[in-house]
């Protein structure tokens, strides 16, 4: 087939979009696929700050501008729509409790610098370096937070945790070094956006244990509803990397997600799911477990638990994911008790699945039929893993075509992409005369986001980079 069948057949656009539809909004989400932006104070909030020569008052000062000790000090004294400055310097760890208002406090990092919230290796079983715990509209950006220290492989405390909470935002922190997860989420109107995760799940490492901790994880104890994990590096860890679970209305999208021990993006037990735009990929073996395959890149499962959903209305589209076992897989546990092992309306489309070691995309039988309307659209396979490029033990209730799999590797004919034997990232570049990007017409497909008709495509070196210091 030509390169300009191809293009006509994929819907490559051939022209760059102006620098002003790709703007960021203000408030962090993603405008035309933009970049996320950071949170701004609020105009008409007061401004503190927290420095290590500053005092923590035994009242609270009627007046803004003064500089405390400690973060706990000046949040407590804190209203909706304050802003905390937290000044260069390494803090130790923290707990806000029973803290709710109608609009965010604001904790930051004062502009320019680079505050560090260091567990210092001591961090207990279960405990985190920063935890909030019964709070409400709170925002934590522009810290570093690092180092809980590994007891051994069944203990261990994480980065940042959040219990019993609403309307709590992480934004562009650099979260690494923990024993557990690097973020754990467990609440209602939840943002994880622009953060950098690494080196998580340390515990892990001697391979001895049976828990399955993630750099990040909503909880898997409560039903939760609205989830947003845009823009986010989360990478090397030694169990998941970013786990949805027990959600309803989930949005994941514009990450970057690479080498991990286990499941790459996992959803579990969650419902209207929406994977867009994410790089999912793993190009070393540091984290595959001994004489088995790399972990998958995104798993879909409904998981020995009693909370949650059963897995429905998943959509996953225009991601890149390469090099991993197993691009996209769902996996028939067995083990779930009240939620019914199931799936229902999910929506494969307009992803690129480069190079996997198995089947580039597998679906278990469910416990029974599949149910609702399932696709698998308009994908781009390059598979040279012997393995067919769809696979599943029920066909019932699915629609697959219009997919190009391509048996042996890239060519001169396959648009978009080249590839160098033995390079890194030559697995996923674009070719000097190829459009920019993958991109679904406006209704094309009646279930996939039209907005992507003005997505860039992107590639290692272009994807986007989180943590405290953007």
């Amino acid at each position: 087939m030509s390169t300009s069948r191809w293009t006509a057949a994929l819907a490559l656009l051939t022209a760059v979009v102006p620098l002003a539809v790709r703007a960021a909004g203000a408030d962090g989400s993603w405008t035309w696929c933009a970049a996320p932006a950071r949170l701004q104070p609020i105009w008409w909030g007061r401004t503190w700050h927290v420095a290590t020569w500053g005092t923590d008052p035994w009242s609270c000062p009627s007046s803004a501008g003064y500089t405390y000790r400690t973060i706990p000090a000046a949040v407590k004294c804190a209203w909706g729509g304050d802003t905390v400055l937290v000044h260069n310097g390494t803090y130790g760890p923290f707990t806000l409790i029973n803290k709710w208002q109608n609009d965010d406090i604001l904790i930051t990092n004062a502009p320019g610098e680079s505050p560090v919230i260091d567990g210092w290796s001591g961090v207990g079983d279960y405990q985190a370096i920063v935890s909030l715990w019964n709070v409400s509209h709170i925002a934590i950006q522009g810290l570093t937070i690092q180092n809980t220290g590994v007891r051994d492989a069944e203990h261990g405390g994480y980065g940042i945790k959040v219990n019993s909470a609403s309307n709590v935002k992480v934004y562009f922190n650099t979260i690494r070094n923990t024993a557990r997860h690097g973020v754990m989420l467990e609440g209602n109107s939840m943002e994880l956006v622009g953060n950098d995760i690494g080196n998580t799940s340390m515990r892990n490492q001697w391979r001895s244990s049976d828990w399955w901790d993630a750099s990040f994880a909503s909880s898997g104890s409560i039903k939760q509803w609205g989830l947003k994990i845009v823009g986010n590096d989360i990478h090397d860890s030694w169990g998941e990397c970013l786990d949805v679970i027990n959600a309803s209305g989930a949005t994941v999208e514009g990450n970057r997600v690479h080498n991990c021990y286990s499941a790459h993006i996992y959803v579990s037990n969650s419902e209207s799911v929406t994977l867009n735009r994410n790089y999912v990929y793993a190009n070393n073996d540091n984290y595959t477990p001994s004489g088995q395959y790399r972990p998958i890149g995104i798993g879909i499962a409904n998981e020995g638990t009693t909370t949650g959903f059963t897995a429905k209305n998943i959509r996953v589209t225009n991601n890149i994911v390469e090099g991993t076992g197993q691009a996209v897989r769902y996996w028939r546990s067995h083990s779930g008790t009240a939620i019914w092992d199931m799936y229902a309306n999910v929506y494969v489309g307009f992803n690129t699945f480069n190079r996997t070691q198995t089947w580039p995309v597998r679906f278990d039988g469910p416990d029974g039929n599949p149910q609702g309307w399932n696709r698998f659209r308009r994908n781009l396979v390059i598979n040279n893993s012997g393995w067919d490029y769809f696979s599943t033990v029920n066909w019932t209730n699915w629609e697959v075509g219009s997919n190009y799999n391509y048996s042996w590797g890239t060519s001169t004919t396959n648009p978009g992409v080249i590839y160098t034997g033995g390079g890194w990232p030559g697995a996923y570049q674009l070719r000097s005369d190829s459009a920019i990007r993958w991109s679904i017409p406006p209704g094309s497909e009646w279930d996939a986001p039209s907005q992507d008709y003005y997505c860039q495509n992107r590639n290692l070196g272009t994807w986007s980079y989180g943590g405290a210091l953007r």
